[in-house]
Order: C-alpha cells, then structure tokens, then sequence
C-alpha cells in the first residue's frame, strides 16, 4: 500500500511538472515569439477584408504555435496527427497538447484512485487508468459525428444556394463565399474557409480536397470530385450542381428510414447494457454486505472486472449490427 502510494504520488508530481513547463512553455509562444507576431500581424491584415469568424477558422487551419521541442513531439509522436485532425472535423477551439494534458491526467488519477483507496489489482487499476484516458477522444468523436451530421443536413441547401448564384451570374468562387456568409455553421463556416483559402491563392483543387478531408463525408465527396471533374472537362455546373442537390436529399431519407428501422436493436443493446448496473447497484441499496465481496475480495474484483469487458465487447458487436452504410 505504502509503495503504490509512493508511485501514484510520483506519477502526479511527474505529470504536475510536465503539465506546468508546457503550458508555460506555450504561453511564451503565443504570446512573445517571433513566429507568433508575424502570425498576428497576417491574421490583421486578413481582419480588416473578413469577420472574426473567418479568421479563427485561419487559425485553426493554419501552423501551431508551440515552442520547437512541442513541434516535433506532436509531429512525430503516433496518434498525435489524427487527434490533430479529430479536433479540426470536429470544430474543437483545444489544442492537441490540452487534450494530450487532459487524457493523461484523467488516465493517471482513474489508475491513482483504485489504487490507493481500494487496493485493487493492477489489472482493474490499469483497465480504469486506459478508459479515463480515452474519454476526451470519445467526446470528440460524438462531436465529429454530430457536426459532420450537420452538414450533410445543409449540404442540399447550400448547393441549392449556389445554383441560385450561378444562375444570377456569379462565378463558382464567389458562389462558395456567399455560402459561407449566408448559411449556418458548419456548412457556412467550412465553405467560408474554402473562399479565404482560394483569395490567399490556394488552388481550387486543394482548397476542395481539405475541404473533404476537414469534413470526413462521402456526400461532400461527390461534390468535391464532381466540381474537380467539371472544371477540367466542361459542362452544366448548375445541372451538375441540381443533381447532387437531389441525390444528397434522397440519400438522407434513405439514411432516416434506415434509422429508424436500426432504433429497436439500438434500444435494446442499451437496455441490456444498462441491466447489470442497474441490478447491481439496486442490490448494493437492499444488501450491501452480499454486494461487498465484489469490492473487497480480489476474486470479486477479477469477476467483475471480467464482466465489463465482456459487457463493453457485447456493445460493440451490437453497435457494429446496427451501423449500415449507405
């Protein structure tokens, strides 16, 4: 007990220190660093032609400013670039190093807590230490989900919006930037990004594949390769445009009927997920002392901890059942 004590005590020391010298170490950089005045003063120049909005998704988009040692750890360190990409789809304003900082932290405190409080076994404390880790990716992925949800909802409508422009005599680059200024984000923010990126002299071809790769769709894939196709091939843009609009449409009920046809097997994974805590926590109310021997006995803490990685593999089988492609 007293030697996991030490270890727990180590381990916050060593992550209280690491925490501390790199958010210092960023401040600096965003604040006082060469690299971040010449940011700045091409992010003013940008702020005096657009809105405050068009220039956060600038930055976003743009190079960090973390000092030369945090450059090439998040450039060279695994995961680092997709976590990067993860906050981009999912319109997250943190870092990569805050939520670098914020899984460790929950990981060690998750492993700390069980350990000291509870004596529990290295398997069990290590299990809870990887889940807490794990938490702020999962968050971010629901988001994902939800903002690239969103877009595809108001994709129809801003290709709509741009046939109405051609049709009006506007170019496709002008068409894009009124999308961005009319419409809701994400679609109007992302389309907004893609305009600044064509002014700053972005070729169109590249500004539309980050585009692609921000969003994550395979209904903006359709528009990206058709408008790529166009452009070098010729043709009706705004006939081209119509279509997609209609297809996009057709593909969403097919997704909402789909939907709803999975909802029963969702709810039923859910309610059979849910049942085990549910008994076991109404039985810790009538009997605590029958439930304590799965928290005081190693035996116990092994059956359960065994229970809940059957239960969390049996969630994502049935997850997996109900998740049909289009």
């Amino acid at each position: 007990m007293t030697e996991n004590l030490l270890y727990a005590a180590l381990a916050l020391i060593f992550l209280g220190v690491a925490g501390g010298a790199m958010a210092l170490s960023s401040f600096w950089s965003r604040h006082f660093s060469a690299n971040s005045r010449a940011l700045a003063s091409r992010l003013k120049e940008i702020a005096q032609q657009r809105r405050q909005d068009a220039q956060s998704q600038l930055l976003k988009s743009g190079v960090g400013l973390q000092a030369i040692w945090q450059q090439w750890i998040l450039a060279n360190a695994p995961g680092v670039r997709a976590l990067g990409l993860l906050l981009t789809r999912s319109g997250s304003t943190r870092t990569t190093t805050e939520v670098m900082a914020l899984s460790a932290g929950l990981g060690v405190l998750a492993w700390s807590v069980p350990t000291l409080l509870l004596n529990a076994p290295w398997l069990m404390s290590i299990s809870g230490g990887l889940a807490a880790f794990s938490l702020p990716w999962l968050y971010l992925l629901h988001r994902e989900k939800k903002r690239r949800l969103r877009f595809e909802d108001q994709l129809p409508e801003a290709l709509d919006f741009m046939t109405r422009a051609l049709r009006a005599g506007h170019g496709l680059t002008v068409a894009i930037g009124m999308v961005g200024d009319e419409l809701p984000d994400p679609v109007g923010a992302e389309f907004k990004t893609v305009f600044e990126h064509l002014k700053l002299g972005m070729t169109f071809d590249d500004a539309m594949a980050q585009l692609a790769d921000r969003i994550n769709s395979s209904d903006l894939n359709f528009l990206v390769i058709a408008l790529m196709i166009q452009r070098k091939t010729g043709g009706n843009l705004t006939e081209l445009l119509t279509t997609l609009s209609q297809t996009v449409r057709e593909r969403i009920k097919l997704k909402g009927k789909i939907r709803i046809l999975a909802s029963e097997g969702k709810l039923s994974g859910i309610m059979i997920g849910s049942l085990p805590f549910a008994l076991g926590g109404i039985l810790s109310v009538l009997n605590p002392i029958y439930m304590s021997t799965l928290w005081t006995t190693p035996s116990g803490q092994t059956l359960m901890l065994v229970n809940v990685l059957m239960i969390c593999l049996g969630a994502l089988w049935m997850w997996k059942i109900v998740q049909i492609k289009v």
